[in-house]
């Protein structure tokens, strides 16, 4: 998408600047060039800390996830090679019964905290629906009052440089507000899932000496010179598809936040364009050229955009 986005500025700069040079040839006007730092209007935008954010818990879940399988395939392997000692007594047939039922019982635990992590987010934003409300409530009157001055009111050009400096310092207080709202959101996701993370690994500690007390408590008529699917297989294919599944939820979010950034900072440079006719806009040019640097503009112009 982002190769798109710069193929989109290139194109359209290009289509502004045949006609501007068209114009410029005929009246011998010179061509004017600007640049952008791209870098760093992303990193200014309002959305980036949260689209910051959305990228570590992919990578978060994504490590997840191949943790869980790498320790799900070795539980496997020693559940498979537990029931290829099928001639050697009872006890190792006990024995292969016992490491089934934990496997079994951990790829339950998994699907659950899975299924936990999966409804934390909506958990969560109810958790701060309040909040939420309250910096709205706070900031939505000021920022009427100021905006409705700079609507209304003929004055010099330094009042009015007050009025937008006010309004700017409530835009920021206001962002501020929001992030440490995001933040208090985390730290409660975090704080669940490590109560639930804790309470599972109890669980299996309990169900490891139940099963230690009494290896086998009766037969289950498991046949194990059938050519199947080993237990806890199912289990864990099921996990892994469902992890799988909010990992492609995350990414696709990751990426529409991403596109959305780089939508809003393009829109910002039409509209600049619109009135300063530039031949062409550079992105992060890698070498010096004579042009007017407007990222400052742009990046006022996408607060506008945002707002």
């Amino acid at each position: 998408m982002r190769k798109l986005i710069c193929l989109l500025v290139a194109c359209l700069m290009v289509t502004a600047g045949c006609a501007s040079l068209k114009n410029g040839l005929l009246s011998r006007e010179t061509p004017r060039f600007a640049v952008v730092d791209w870098d760093r209007l992303v990193k200014q935008h309002p959305k980036y800390k949260v689209w910051q954010k959305q990228k570590k818990d992919l990578e978060t879940a994504k490590d997840l996830r191949e943790r869980q399988l790498k320790d799900g395939h070795q539980q496997l392997a020693i559940l498979g090679k537990m029931r290829s000692l099928t001639g050697k007594g009872r006890d190792r047939f006990r024995s292969a019964q016992l490491a089934a039922k934990i496997a079994e019982k951990e790829a339950q635990e998994q699907d659950l905290l899975q299924k936990k992590a999966e409804s934390l987010d909506a958990a969560a934003e109810a958790y701060v629906q309040k909040d939420r409300e309250d910096v709205e409530n706070r900031f939505r009157i000021p920022l009427f009052n100021v905006r409705l001055k700079l609507g209304s009111i003929k004055m010099s050009e330094a009042s009015q440089n007050a009025l937008l400096q006010e309004e700017q310092e409530l835009l920021d207080k206001r962002r501020e507000a929001i992030e440490a709202i995001e933040e208090k959101k985390a730290a409660w996701i975090k704080e669940q899932m490590a109560s639930d993370i804790g309470e599972s690994r109890a669980r299996m500690d309990a169900f490891q000496k139940s099963l230690t007390v009494d290896l086998v408590k009766e037969e289950t008529g498991l046949d194990l010179t059938k050519k199947e699917q080993q237990p806890g297989q199912k289990e864990l294919d099921t996990l892994i598809a469902s992890m799988d599944t909010q990992i492609q939820r995350q990414d696709a979010q990751t990426q529409k936040l991403r596109e959305e950034i780089d939508s809003d900072i393009l829109s910002a440079i039409k509209k600049i364009n619109l009135t300063r006719k530039y031949t062409l806009v550079f992105r992060n040019p890698r070498a010096n050229i004579a042009a007017d640097d407007i990222t400052d503009d742009v990046e006022k112009e996408v607060q506008k955009i945002v707002e």
